[in-house]
């Protein structure tokens, strides 16, 4: 619905304001939301954490700082910008190169090919001309993070009636245009300024009896509270022509009340219930900004974080499975909330808000019995003055442990502003470190990175995302990758560690290594044992162009008692993959050091001895020889010693 075109924008609205309007904001005595920690809605997928044109070729500037931490979902653009065309910046293929490593996908609008506002159709020929372009582009294009197409945009604002019948001359031809080339893509439409029953009813008619029904059913959501009363009309009618149901995107939503864009309280009804009624991907829109690229309003005009980013942020850091949560009322724009629980990570997450101020009593129900008979309850919240206001973080509002009675939990929640957003955070107070398949790492020996102990995030491990962005080895959140001798940690970020048992033979003085990689020169980690400092911060150098080659470092000598004891990795400087740490006995050390490979140790005799080394495939590596007489030791480090005695 989005153009640059200010007086078009006014025109349209009041079209929407008159089937939905904005409830003020009001006072209400003592809400309740229910919240059940064990029905699993779906999987945590940040369906609403997208926009319309929320990013170009250039901002914002900071993909890792400002995009990466929503975990973007889909982000409507425009298939082409620049003069000519209805967008003059945010061409969807300059964006998808910026999302590559991103959770986002690119849905890709065709309609704003053409110029003007409406738009300016060129007839039928000219544009499938310019269609079937777009779609080559994206298939000689070498990337694979493309939502699909939507065919038009705002047909019952936009299809002009000198157009001729959009579905023979626009919709029915591109779509056939489109499962041509490129057959396995997802068509989405038909993107409605609102949602009209009676014009949805026609569409899907038509769709259903010319074979060319969207795989994605799109419309634009101006204000929440409509939104669970249109999904239930586009339910009855898919019904009504044997359509199976289709998958939904929301590709604009914002409040009526433009100026409002973003803020956290208005957002959170929006997102609770895109996820209640399983939105496949909805995109936060912008109104009345100087430009795109702003996620929708969540960042300002000098691309700072607004209180929007910050609520999004705690709708990206959202993983496991997103849990039921019922607020008083459904199909207002009242009180409401989303929720998330991940056994893994050791925490259960609510955020809520709503367009209201006063007390809500958030009532959890059936805990998982991870989070055990005691937890830590944290509440936060996070304000919002308007769009252009920069939020320098989120604030605790309270944190405190409390007690299981019974089979619910009741945390009171007092909403201060209609604007802000607020989270209740669950984590358990007492969980049983163990190690890696319940077996202590030995000392000497290595300790393979990759094998920290099993409690979880906040007790065995900090990782900044709940993701294994290496994909290998284990499915909790710690980075691990194929590297080293086998597998290492890698994405590492600064702040975050890992905990392993050991189990140190007998007390003495150790050497500690280190396999390492690093394509940065800012990377570096240190180590500590029973929380006490064993090494100082190791600044790694850069040991290659990328993270693939490894290098052994020595990181000095350390005395440790016997027994077993808690090693703790810790990342001081971002971006350093870690294979293993090695311990070795330092006398040992010192003496192969000494020896070097091998070693001729002379005893009492009379002949002369020659010693060759050979590796595994019969290449000789080493030659040590002596004229003196006698009988030899020869040690080979970490494997045996050899008696030679000379043949007479």
């Amino acid at each position: 619905m989005k153009c640059l075109d200010m007086g078009r924008k006014a025109s349209l609205k009041g079209t929407v304001v008159a089937f939905v309007a904005l409830s003020a904001t009001t006072a209400f005595a003592d809400a309740t939301l229910k919240v059940d920690l064990t029905d699993s809605i779906r999987t945590v997928t940040h369906c609403a954490s997208g926009a319309l044109y929320g990013i170009t070729a250039d901002l914002p500037a900071d993909v890792s700082a400002h995009i990466a931490p929503l975990k973007g979902n889909v982000y409507v653009q425009p298939a082409i910008s620049g003069n000519g065309h209805q967008q003059p910046i945010g061409d969807a293929f300059d964006v998808a190169k910026r999302l590559v490593n991103t959770t986002g996908k690119v849905q890709i609008r065709l309609a704003d090919i053409l110029p003007g506002w409406p738009y300016r159709w060129p007839g039928k020929d000219s544009w499938l001309k310019s269609v079937e372009e777009i779609i080559k582009k994206k298939l000689n294009s070498g990337l694979n993070n493309f939502d699909g197409y939507e065919i038009w945009n705002e047909p019952d604002g936009t299809w002009k009636n000198e157009n001729g019948d959009f579905y023979t001359n626009c919709w029915k031809p591109t779509y056939d245009l489109i499962r041509k080339l490129d057959p396995k893509a997802k068509i989405i439409g038909p993107s409605y300024s609102w949602f009209n029953s009676n014009r949805v009813d026609e569409f899907l008619k038509y769709c259903s009896q010319n074979n060319c029904l969207p795989d994605v059913f799109s419309w634009h959501q101006w204000g929440s509270g409509g939104f669970v009363g249109a999904v239930e009309s586009l339910r009855n009618i898919e019904k009504k022509y044997n359509i199976s149901p289709r998958a939904l995107s929301i590709n604009e939503y914002s409040s009526d009340t433009h100026t409002y864009e973003g803020a956290p309280g208005v957002s959170v009804p929006y997102i609770a219930k895109f996820e209640r009624y399983n939105v496949e991907s909805a995109m936060i829109s912008w109104w009345f900004t100087n430009l795109p690229g702003r996620l929708g309003s969540l960042l300002t005009a000098s691309n700072q974080k607004g209180g929007g980013w910050w609520l999004y942020k705690w709708y990206g850091d959202m993983s496991g499975y997103m849990a039921r949560v019922t607020p008083p009322n459904d199909k207002s724009e009242g009180v409401d909330g989303f929720a998330a629980v991940d056994a893994k990570q050791n925490y259960a997450s609510l955020v809520l808000g709503g367009n209201s101020v006063g007390n809500v009593n958030v009532v959890f129900e059936k805990l998982p019995a991870f989070l055990g008979g005691k937890m830590k309850v944290t509440v936060e919240r996070v304000t919002w003055k308007d769009k252009d206001t920069p939020v320098a973080s989120t604030e605790l509002v309270s944190e405190k442990e409390m007690t299981l009675t019974g089979s619910s939990l009741t945390v009171q929640v007092k909403i201060e502003s209609q604007f802000y957003g607020y989270r209740v955070y669950l984590t358990p107070i007492d969980v049983p470190q163990n190690p890696y398949k319940n077996v202590a790492a030995s000392i000497p020996g290595k300790v393979e990175a990759e094998n920290y102990d099993e409690a979880g995030q906040g007790f065995s491990y900090r990782d900044t995302d709940s993701d294994n962005q290496g994909g290998a080895y284990r499915d909790d959140g710690v980075d691990i990758e194929e590297g080293g001798d086998n597998y290492a940690i890698g994405y590492t970020i600064a702040d975050e560690w890992l905990e392993y048992t050991v189990e140190v033979a007998q007390e003495g003085e150790y050497l500690i290594k280190a396999n390492v990689a690093s394509g940065s020169e800012t990377s570096s980690f240190q180590l500590f044992m029973d929380d006490a400092e064993i090494t100082e911060s190791f600044a790694v150098p850069q040991t290659g162009e990328d993270w693939k080659t490894y290098k052994v470092f020595e990181l000095g000598k350390k005395t440790l008692t016997a027994g077993k004891h808690i090693l703790k990795l810790a990342i001081t400087g971002s971006y350093v993959n870690i294979d293993w740490i090695e311990f070795v006995d330092a006398k040992a050390a010192q003496e192969e050091e000494q020896m070097g490979l091998t070693s001729l140790r002379r005893t009492p005799g009379n002949t002369a001895v020659e010693a060759q080394y050979f590796d595994m495939n019969g290449n000789r590596v080493s030659k040590e020889a002596t004229k003196r007489p006698g009988a030899y030791l020869v040690r080979v480090p970490g494997f045996k010693t050899y008696l030679i005695r000379t043949a007479k």
